[in-house]
């Protein structure tokens, strides 16, 4: 069975390898953020991943509605009709125009109101610190998240991978110099922690859209587009309906799971500063080798994207196969690393004794979920690739909502199991999140008639 779908695991891996560089990039930022950072102590590492956990979960609705921008790429490729990319990128660069008024605007109200997730002193002021700060960096994720869509959804998946390492690079430097005061900058702390990440995402976006607009095949693209469309300020509306068809259901499957990680972050605040720095450090490394399997769901959502584009449901199902294949082989490995060396782990985030034993314990949580958590995301990218994303986000409302937040909370506080058991109730709704997703596209990979 594996040699027959050893094409297809390659062509995935082609694409999905520099995804998951880019996205490992991306989420290292915020590993070195509470690296870097904590040097100031545990106070300030969980005071930082309090911010940095509430301002994710807020954009990441924006964010998944641009999820949207890819899927449609690739269908407009599979049907041979590439030109219409142009109109999805133009449709996708108005979108995150709203989207970043929208989410600075939220941002800044819930910055003002920290005081309601009851946690301590420290977060609330912090983390309102940093907040204010990072949030002048919102448009840019956006407009990064539309190109970065744009290509992959080409099949051009290089392009964001190198950006984002160079970006990688220039906060750890920024961060060196603007947390400590470093070459005769001021020592700014949890403020210059955001500032080098704003300043690197500025950057970043830049380059992408340098590479963009100077990218011959783009170039190409454009005459096609103009030479089949009217070149009117229509043409940038062409496709909203589309990208929010797509991406506010898919948008919303990301919110309902983010947000849901980031209750159980708030909870972990509730036991203790100890335990919310132990969480921290666990989900941070839990989220890092996630980022793998976010690559092989997006090379999964371009490959059933070219494939639903030219109405080739044979395709489809192969796709699905492959990725099952390459997650499930990729996720016992993790499971193992978090085995054996869940003692060692911690140690690169800190070495104050009490923090290291708990995240060391989150740790050996983490190597169970790791396999529905992995199967749950890759098979949620195949679904947007055949957009279909409704019944997803409705799979995801309630396997974290219905089933996984009320699970944390009572395994943690009514069990009196403490963080243990929000890590527990996070395994219990990934996994119903998981069998869902895969019944979900096993069903759809049958019905698929052209």
């Amino acid at each position: 069975m594996f040699t027959s779908y050893q094409s297809k695991i390659k062509e995935a891996l082609l694409l999905a390898l520099p995804i998951i560089a880019g996205q490992l990039g991306q989420v290292l930022m915020g590993f070195f953020d509470t690296v870097q950072i904590g040097g100031l102590g545990h106070t300030y590492i969980a005071a930082t991943g309090f911010a940095n956990g509430i301002y994710w979960v807020i954009i990441l609705l924006g964010m998944g509605v641009l999820f949207a921008v890819s899927p449609l790429v690739s269908e407009a490729f599979g049907a041979e009709k590439e030109y219409r990319a142009i109109g999805v990128l133009r449709s996708g660069l108005l979108v995150s125009v709203v989207l970043s008024v929208v989410f600075v605007i939220v941002t800044e109200i819930v910055r003002a109101n920290l005081d309601v997730f009851r946690h301590p002193e420290t977060d609330t002021l912090l983390g309102a610190r940093y907040l204010r700060v990072i949030n002048y960096s919102t448009p840019f994720v956006f407009f990064f998240m539309c190109g970065k869509q744009f290509l992959d959804g080409m099949g051009k998946t290089l392009p964001g991978m190198y950006i984002t390492l160079g970006g990688l690079a220039l906060n750890c430097f920024l961060n060196w110099v603007l947390i400590y005061g470093h070459l005769g900058a001021p020592a700014w702390g949890v403020e210059g922690a955001a500032l080098a990440s704003g300043i690197s995402k500025l950057a970043m976006t830049v380059a992408l859209f340098v590479y963009i607009f100077q990218s011959r095949k783009v170039k190409d693209l454009q005459t096609a587009y103009h030479s089949q469309t009217e070149n009117t300020t229509a043409g940038y509306t062409t496709h909203v309906w589309p990208i929010l068809t797509i991406g506010v259901p898919a948008g919303l499957q990301f919110f309902w799971e983010v947000a849901a990680f980031s209750a159980g972050q708030v909870m972990s605040g509730w036991i203790s500063i100890e335990a919310e720095a132990a969480h921290m450090i666990a989900i941070g490394m839990a989220s890092i080798t996630f980022m793998v399997i976010t690559g092989f769901s997006a090379a999964g959502t371009i490959l059933t994207g070219f494939a639903y584009g030219e109405k080739n449901a044979e395709e489809v199902r192969k796709t699905g196969v492959a990725i099952l294949l390459m997650t499930l082989a990729t996720e016992v490995v993790f499971a193992l690393v978090f085995v054996l060396l869940h003692r060692q782990l911690p140690l690169l985030y800190t070495n104050e004794v009490v923090v290291i034993e708990m995240a060391a314990a989150m740790l050996l949580l983490a190597a169970l979920f790791q396999l529905s958590d992995g199967l749950q995301g890759a098979a949620a990218g195949l679904l947007r690739g055949i957009q279909d994303v409704k019944v997803p986000a409705l799979i995801a409302l309630i396997s974290y909502w219905g089933i996984m937040v009320p699970a944390c909370y009572y395994l943690a506080f009514e069990a009196r199991m403490g963080l243990a058991g929000i890590w527990l109730g996070f395994v219990i709704g990934l996994t119903i999140a998981a069998v869902g997703m895969w019944a979900r596209f096993g069903y759809m990979a049958k019905r698929l008639r052209f």
